[in-house]
């Protein structure tokens, strides 16, 4: 009997252990959370090539490459704010196209 709770007292102690490490996230992930999104918006701008840029951001794909608190992706209102402060304004789309209303993002022509 001594045995089996011992066996059973050390596969207690290993779940417990392996839940520990599966509920901590990596030191980069959290780094990269705590990082402000402009900077994090900025250097994921920088990545994108230029011609992709002057056609313009859609604000939902830019917020799905970027992580945050909100549903798992940045929040739509602080991102607009980030991209204001880079220099990028939006331009509405209300009947242009056949899909209806779009709004992308542009750099500024003042830069």
């Amino acid at each position: 009997m001594g045995g089996y709770l011992e066996h059973v007292r050390t596969q207690s102690d290993e779940q417990v252990l392996q839940k520990s490490s599966n509920n901590s996230l990596p030191a980069v992930t959290w780094a990269e959370r705590m990082t402000p999104l402009e900077d994090r918006v900025s250097k994921l701008l920088s990545s994108i090539p230029s011609d992709t840029l002057d056609e313009g951001l859609s604000l939902d794909g830019l917020r799905r490459l970027l992580s945050g608190k909100w549903r798992g992706n940045c929040h739509p209102g602080e991102l607009g704010t980030a991209l204001r402060k880079l220099g990028f304004v939006r331009i509405r789309y209300w009947s242009k196209t056949e899909e209806g209303f779009q709004a992308k993002w542009y750099r500024s022509k003042k830069q």
